[in-house]
Formats: C-alpha cells, sequence, structure tokens
C-alpha cells in the first residue's frame, strides 16, 4: 500500500461526514460555531461546575499555547472542533474540583506516594504489556482507564459511593468509550480500550495542558516543539496532585509502590525524576523501525477522526524527528540524572520470546520476590488479551513517505547502544546485513 492510499476521510463513517459536512454548512451563516477561545472555556467550565478557583494558574500558558495552535495549525474539522472543546472542558472542571477538594481536605496533600516502579519506552516497544503484567501483581498500585480520564471525584461521586452505587465517571467513560470505537473504532487493535483497563498516566499529565496526547490526536507542529523544548516541572507536579487524590479516595496503603508508564516520559525523563528522584526504571528496547512505523500508524487513526486534511507525509517525517528527539534526550539523561542501580534495561524480543523470564529479571532488578500470585494473575491477564483479540494492528513505513534505511541510519545510535536486534519475520525484520523492506508489518505492543 502506498502512502497516496491513505486519506484521512476514508477514516469516517458515513453518518459523520454527513454530520461534519451539515455542520460546516452552518458556520458559513453563522450558526454552529464551537470555539475554543480560553477565556470562553473557563467561563464555561465555572458556570458547569458552580466553582471558580483554579488554584495555581501555571496551566494557562500551556493551555493557551495549546489552542493557538488547535486554532492556526490543526485545521479540525468540525467533530474535531467539538472533541477538543468537551476535551479541553473536562479538564478545567477537574481542575476546578480538584482545588475545591484540596481545599476541603488538605490532608490529601500530605499523602506520601512510595517510590514508583517506572516502565520507560518507546511506544510500542512493550511498555503496555510490561506495564499490564506488573499492575497484575497486587504489591503494585495502578490507574485504570476510569481514573486516568476523571481523576478527580465530584460531589456526585461521594454522594454514590454513600449510597452503595455506581460511581458516575465509570457510566462516563463507559459511554465516552463507545462514542469513541463508533467513531474510531480502528483504534482498539492499536491500543486495547476498556473502563477497568490498567492504564497509562498520560491522562493525568493532560490536566497540565502539557502532554504528548495532544500531539498525538492533532496536527501541532509549534505546541509539540514547544513541550520538546521547555521543562515540564508543573505537569508532573500536578500529576503527582492527582495520583494524591485518587490514592485517598481508594483508600491506597501509602507505603505501596505505584507501576507507571506512558512513552512522554521519553520526551520528559527530567521532570519524572524531578518529582520522584528514586524512582526505578525498567526501560523497554525495540527495533527502532517497528517503533517508527508503529507510532505513525498509532498517531494517524487518532488524528484521522478529527481533520480531514492530516496526510501521511507530514505525519512520517515529523514522528521520526520526534523519535531522535527523545532518544537522544532520555540517554542524555539517564547518563546524569540517573544512579545505575535505578536503571534497568529489556528487550522487546525477550518479553515476547519468553515473558516469565523476562519478569525474573524484573523482579531481580526489583529486589522483590517473583510470587506465585504474581505469576499467577500476569498468566490470567495474559489469557483474557491474547493478541490481536481487537483486531491486528496493521501499517507500513511507506505508508507515511518513510523508508527503512533512513530510520535505520538515523536511529543507528539507539540500536548500537543497547544492541537490539533486527526484528526477522513477520512482524520481524531480517539481519542487519540481509533484511528485506518490511512493508506491511501486524503487530500489538
Amino acid at each position: 500500500m502506498s502512502s497516496t492510499t491513505l486519506n484521512a476521510r476514508d477514516y469516517h463513517r458515513k453518518p459523520i461526514r454527513v454530520l461534519n459536512a451539515v455542520l460546516r454548512g452552518a458556520r458559513t451563516f453563522g450558526l454552529a460555531r464551537i470555539p475554543l477561545d480560553r477565556d470562553g472555556l473557563i467561563a464555561a467550565a465555572r458556570k458547569d461546575t458552580g466553582l471558580r478557583d483554579f488554584g495555581d494558574e501555571e496551566f494557562l500558558d500551556p493551555m493557551q499555547r495549546l489552542i493557538d495552535s488547535l486554532e492556526n495549525e490543526a485545521d479540525l474539522n468540525p467533530l474535531g472542533r467539538y472533541m477538543n472543546r468537551t476535551n479541553i472542558l473536562r479538564l478545567l472542571k477537574h481542575r476546578l474540583y480538584a482545588h475545591e477538594l484540596l481545599t476541603r481536605h488538605p490532608e490529601i496533600l500530605a499523602r506520601r506516594i512510595a517510590d514508583p516502579v517506572v516502565i520507560v519506552g518507546l511506544g510500542r516497544s512493550g511498555t503496555t504489556r510490561l506495564h499490564r503484567l506488573l499492575a497484575s501483581d497486587p504489591n503494585f498500585l495502578h490507574l485504570e482507564s476510569w481514573e486516568s480520564v476523571f481523576p478527580v471525584p465530584y460531589p456526585e461521586c461521594f454522594t454514590a459511593r454513600a449510597q452503595g452505587r455506581t460511581d458516575p465517571r465509570i457510566k462516563a467513560l463507559e459511554q465516552g468509550l463507545k462514542a469513541v470505537l463508533y467513531m474510531s473504532p480502528q483504534v482498539a487493535a492499536v491500543h486495547p480500550l476498556g473502563t477497568f483497563e490498567v492504564e497509562e498516566e498520560i491522562g493525568l499529565l493532560q490536566h497540565g495542558f502539557s502532554s504528548q496526547i495532544f500531539e498525538i490526536q492533532a496536527r501541532l507542529p509549534s505546541f509539540a516543539k514547544w513541550l520538546m523544548t521547555h521543562e515540564q516541572h508543573a505537569a508532573y507536579e500536578y500529576m503527582v496532585v492527582l495520583m494524591k487524590i485518587i490514592s485517598w479516595f481508594r483508600d491506597d496503603p501509602e507505603d505501596k509502590p505505584w507501576v507507571l508508564k506512558t512513552p512522554q516520559h521519553m520526551q520528559d525523563l527530567d521532570a519524572l525524576l524531578h518529582v520522584f528522584p528514586n524512582a526505578r526504571l525498567v526501560c523497554s528496547h525495540r527495533d527502532p523501525i517497528k517503533c517508527v512505523g508503529s507510532v505513525c500508524s498509532t498517531a494517524w487513526n487518532a488524528m484521522v477522526r478529527d481533520s480531514d486534511s492530516i496526510t501521511p507525509q507530514w505525519l512520517g517525517p515529523e514522528w521520526l524527528s520526534k523519535t531522535e528527539r527523545m532518544l537522544h534526550k532520555t540517554l542524555r539523561v539517564r547518563a546524569e540524572m540517573v544512579a545505575p542501580e535505578n536503571q534497568y534495561d529489556i528487550q522487546y524480543a525477550d518479553i515476547t520470546a519468553d515473558w516469565q523470564s523476562a519478569m525474573e529479571g524484573v523482579y531481580g532488578f526489583l529486589g522483590t520476590p517473583f510470587s506465585a500470585q504474581a505469576r499467577s494473575g500476569m498468566q490470567a491477564w495474559l489469557e483474557r488479551n491474547r493478541q490481536h483479540k481487537h483486531g491486528a494492528h496493521k501499517y507500513s513505513l511507506t505508508d507515511f513517505g518513510l523508508q527503512e534505511r533512513e530510520v535505520d541510519e538515523r536511529l543507528m545510535f539507539y540500536r548500537q547502544h543497547f544492541s537490539i536486534p533486527y526484528e526477522k519475520t513477520n512482524p520481524h525484520l531480517a539481519t542487519a546485513n540481509n533484511h528485506n523492506p518490511d512493508t506491511n508489518n501486524t503487530e500489538t505492543a
């Protein structure tokens, strides 16, 4: 499949195409406007919640940068504007609820968060599998999807718990996921979704308006460049605040460590270490040719919902350059800021070949027994989540205007540093001296 065959509108269901056309027509007559201005969004969040005080307003600068990029670069279709407005309002409302909750319960901020175990790796390098395997061990704390999207309990949540009813945030995410999977059914093959799935903390970082999640959903080159070149301490500090709120509401034991994971830590490892200087890093590595092709497909499948004009020819080079910058930064930060005893490297090939041996190595690094309970929990998770359960994730580097040789040459520093093997057969590649173009890959990570 060549890159010219990929067209964003081909991924839209017919009712979505019709809806976008109707809304575009209405806008020409001054109707169906979907504003994204900062002051209007803040006013709407205050009206919806009945609250006014956000507390620390350091988030306003990245929020404005995000809005500017959405307006000037993303070329959002009407549905995309609506989805982004709804998303920003959700984040603002949670910040209002959080400040009000912390004002009533200042003891939340005094909670201790034990040094976490953090999985660090490129997207599609086996980080999701590692994360969800470790989260199967009851000796670790983790986020569930509904908590990542709705981390702050609002008044109805306390009422529901007192009355023994389901938390309204759970129902809200169930409805939201149905809508997402209707509009973008292909995303389930890329990243398994579910209300109670173990989920990464990028949803918490999003509340600081300094998150990669925005740029994996829309074309935001200026915002992405700002994220890469400015420290993100404030977003990570607020992530910790939200973790404390979640743990407080769940009444977690304070000595139990979290297991964390998001590819954003490759970009902001210095900010992670700012809030968790003694974090123990489990660093996964995979053939970068595979990682780049897979992450391009991940971003493509997310972006096509909200923009009709996104092109694979732009997306491929953008994400290759981004991957290169992230890898250089991670190597530098690991060398300068992480003690050798706090970092452990693991190959994707080893995780997939013999997961139990791979996990024994991880537990040896952590100095924790790999218990029968942990082992059985992981086996149960693997049986519930067999490969391609939600369909195969198919992609090709050439779809995004990239060639294996170019990717290999630019990221060879990374391959050589960690002795990362070439993947050999579908979904692998041939050896370094004799590998053929991998033009149609299938995988789950």
